[in-house]
């Protein structure tokens, strides 16, 4: 009995040798990078998809006002030159009020100068400092936000106010960071895009889009 005992403990453990570790290790290491590989083309692609919507919001506000020499929500004769379900603005410039906000979009459709159609109710446009609208009055973003246009002041950092165009939220903060960095600056609190001041302190950190947060609700404010 002794003998047998001392036979087995002498018997050697079976392990991995340093090559099938190595190799292990290196099928791993490609599995990450695909992953990562994987997600930066998905990101791309979201960022591309979130452009390519704001530059054709902003073709489609040019557009209509060199047809009609007023922006769109604000056209006074929308009823008789653009449909009679139209809303007519005030005419004064600006995006001011409930009624023109979501004029903005029943007007560009009405004009074929977005796809989709908007039905212009004011109740469910939210407010000019939210970025709250319904399916039928705002058109959406890839994420499920709401583009929204109005005459307001909450691009951060700014006091005058102007015509903006918002992103609407629940757009991941590394998108708006790599979209600023197509259009403009790259910074969040300073040129002509700039995260939604209700944002800031959730999406933004000293006045760069805080893309280790990983935050995926933020929105962003594109100003005319």
């Amino acid at each position: 009995m002794r003998s047998g005992y001392l036979n087995n403990r002498c018997q050697p453990t079976k392990g991995f040798t340093l090559v099938e570790v190595a190799i292990v290790l290196v099928i791993v290491g490609l599995i990450l990078g695909g992953v990562f590989k994987g997600q930066a083309l998905i990101d791309n692609a979201r960022v591309r998809s979130l452009s390519t919507e704001v530059t054709s919001i902003q073709t489609a506000w040019y557009s209509f006002q060199e047809r009609y020499r007023s922006i769109p929500g604000d056209f006074s004769k929308a009823g008789t030159q653009i449909d009679s379900a139209a809303l007519a603005g005030n005419g004064n410039g600006r995006i001011d009020d409930a009624r023109e906000r979501a004029g903005v979009w029943q007007q560009l459709s009405l004009a074929g100068f977005i796809k989709g159609q908007y039905d212009g109710v004011q109740s469910t446009v939210g407010t000019s400092t939210d970025v709250e609208c319904a399916v039928a009055t705002c058109p959406k973003n890839p994420f499920n936000g709401y583009y929204k246009i109005t005459y307001s002041a909450q691009a951060a950092d700014t006091d005058s106010l102007a015509n903006e165009i918002y992103t609407g939220n629940q757009i991941p903060v590394s998108i708006l960071s790599q979209l600023d960095l197509q259009i403009d600056d790259g910074l969040a609190n300073s040129g002509r895009f700039r995260v939604h001041r209700a944002f800031t302190s959730s999406c933004t950190q000293n006045g760069q889009w805080d893309v280790s947060s990983a935050n995926a609700n933020c929105a962003g404010v594109l100003r005319e």
